[in-house]
C-alpha cells in the first residue's frame, strides 16, 4: 500500500424527494484513517454513475446500460451513515447533486411499468493524483426508519409492507396505497412504495405533528391494485382496462382491519395515488363508514364504471380529492371531474377538492431549460399532497382536513 493508493468499499445513500428518489451520497469506508488535513487531497474528486435505463426508442422499452457524470457538491469526514464528523476516521462521504432527472437508482420493467432496483448500479470514483479502488457494498435509504413485514390473509394473499411506529403512543392508523410503479415484483421490495414518491414524509415531524401522530402502514400489492383477477389479465398495450373492481378489495380490507385490531388503533385514515387512489374508492365503496378520512389522489376509477348506486354509497364517505387538470395518464374529465359532480348531486356532506392547472416545483431549486420552475408530468399531483400544498375551495389542505377528521373522531367511530 502506498500513500497515493486508497482502497475500500462504498455504500450509496438513496434520498427521498418530490420526484421519488435519487442517490445523493456515496459513503466510503477506506483502508486507512483520514483527518481534516487530508481533505485537500480530494479536491478533484470525480464520480461516474453506471446503471440501467429504459430505452424509449426501442419497441418494448428494453433496458440498456448508461454511464453518466454525477456532480459532486461536497466531501467530508463522516460516520458510517454519512453524517459529517470532524473526528479522524476511515469514513468519507461524497455528496452528489440530485434532480428530477438525475440520480435515480430505479428502473421500470417495460411490460408492467413496475420499478425495480437497477442492476447494476455502480459508482466509479476517481481523483487526480490518487488511485482509488472502492467496491460497492450495499445501500442505505431514507426509508430505513420504516420497518418491514409481511401478512397473509385468509384467501392466501401475501402483502409485504412497510410500517412506521412513532415513539409516542398513538391511536390513528394512516394507510398509504401506492401507484402502479411500486407493486411487488422480483427485485423490488417493500420500501419502493415509499421511495417511488416522497413517501418518507409520512414519518416526518411536520406530517406527524399536523395529523396528531399516526402509525403508518404501507402495503405493497402483489401485482397492482387495479388488477381485476390477480393475474394481470386487464393489462394490455401498456395500460389497464379497469372496470371499477379489484381482485384485492376483500383481502386488503381484511389486512387493514387485522392490523388495526392487533395494534389497538381506533381509526383509519386512507390515502393513495393513481392505482392507490383507485383502491381508496374500492374500499370506500365496500364500507364507507370504516375510514375516518379518505384522500384519493389522481384516482383512476373511470366515472362511467360507477353506477348511481355506487355514487350514493361513496357519498356517505369523507373524501378529499387531489388532481391536476393536465394529467395525461388519468384524464380528470373521464375520472375525478364527473365523479365529483355526481357526488355533489348525491349530497356528499364531507367532500373536498384540490385542483391545480399543472404540477410545478415550488421549492425554487429545479428549473426547466428556459429558467422557469421545473414542470412535472401532470399525473404527479401527489407532490402537492406530500408537501402539504393542496388547497380546497376554502384553502384547507388535505393534511389539515385529516387532522380535523381525527380530532372529530376522538372516540373512534370507524369500524
Amino acid at each position: 500500500m502506498t500513500e497515493n493508493v486508497i482502497a475500500g468499499t462504498y455504500k450509496i445513500h438513496v434520498g427521498n424527494y418530490d420526484w421519488g428518489c435519487s442517490v445523493d451520497k456515496a459513503i466510503l469506508t477506506l483502508d486507512r484513517e483520514m483527518t481534516l488535513a487530508d481533505m485537500d487531497r480530494f479536491a478533484d474528486i470525480r464520480v461516474k454513475e453506471r446503471k440501467m435505463v429504459a430505452d424509449e426508442n426501442s419497441p418494448e422499452h428494453e433496458l440498456r446500460e448508461v454511464v453518466a457524470d454525477r456532480r459532486v457538491t461536497g466531501i467530508y469526514l463522516s460516520d458510517d451513515r454519512g453524517r459529517e464528523s470532524n473526528v479522524p476516521g476511515s469514513h468519507l462521504t461524497i455528496e452528489l447533486a440530485v434532480g428530477p432527472e438525475e440520480g435515480s437508482p430505479l428502473v421500470p420493467v417495460s411490460k408492467t411499468q413496475i420499478f425495480i432496483w437497477s442492476d447494476p448500479y455502480q459508482l466509479e470514483i476517481s481523483c487526480e493524483g490518487l488511485e482509488i479502488s472502492v467496491a460497492g457494498s450495499g445501500k442505505l435509504t431514507a426509508a430505513d426508519i420504516f420497518g418491514k413485514g409481511s401478512h397473509v390473509t385468509s384467501d392466501g394473499t401475501r402483502y409485504d409492507y412497510a410500517e412506521y411506529v412513532p415513539e409516542n403512543e398513538v391511536d390513528t392508523l394512516y394507510v398509504w396505497l401506492h401507484g402502479l410503479g411500486e407493486g411487488q415484483k422480483e427485485g423490488s421490495d417493500a420500501y419502493l412504495p415509499l421511495l417511488g414518491r416522497k413517501g418518507c414524509t409520512m414519518a416526518g415531524k411536520e406530517f406527524q405533528d399536523k395529523v396528531g401522530g399516526a402509525r403508518v402502514l404501507v402495503p405493497q400489492c402483489p401485482t397492482y391494485w387495479m388488477d381485476g383477477d390477480g393475474k394481470e389479465s386487464n393489462f394490455a398495450d401498456g395500460s389497464i382496462q379497469a372496470d371499477g373492481t379489484s381482485y384485492y378489495t376483500d383481502s386488503l380490507e381484511e389486512f387493514i382491519r387485522d392490523y388495526k385490531e392487533k395494534h389497538q388503533l381506533k381509526r383509519v385514515v386512507l390515502a393513495g395515488c393513481s392505482n392507490g387512489g383507485y383502491m381508496c374508492l374500492m374500499l370506500a365503496l365496500k364500507h364507507p363508514d370504516c375510514y375516518c378520512a379518505i384522500v384519493p389522489i389522481c384516482e383512476a376509477v373511470p366515472d362511467d364504471s360507477l353506477t348511481d348506486e355506487m355514487i350514493q354509497r361513496l357519498a356517505e364517505a369523507p373524501l378529499y380529492f387531489v388532481y391536476s387538470k393536465d394529467d395525461p395518464i388519468v384524464p380528470p374529465e373521464l375520472h375525478e371531474i364527473p365523479t365529483i359532480r355526481r357526488l355533489k348531486e348525491a349530497g356528499c356532506k364531507d367532500l373536498h377538492v384540490s385542483e391545480t392547472d399543472q404540477v410545478i416545483d415550488t421549492s425554487g431549486k429545479y428549473k426547466m431549460k428556459d429558467g422557469s420552475p421545473y414542470r412535472y408530468m401532470g399525473h404527479l399531483s401527489w407532490i402537492y399532497y406530500d408537501n402539504d400544498e393542496t388547497k380546497d375551495e376554502d384553502g384547507l389542505s388535505a393534511w389539515e382536513w385529516i387532522a380535523r377528521r381525527v380530532e372529530e373522531d376522538k372516540d373512534g367511530f370507524t369500524k
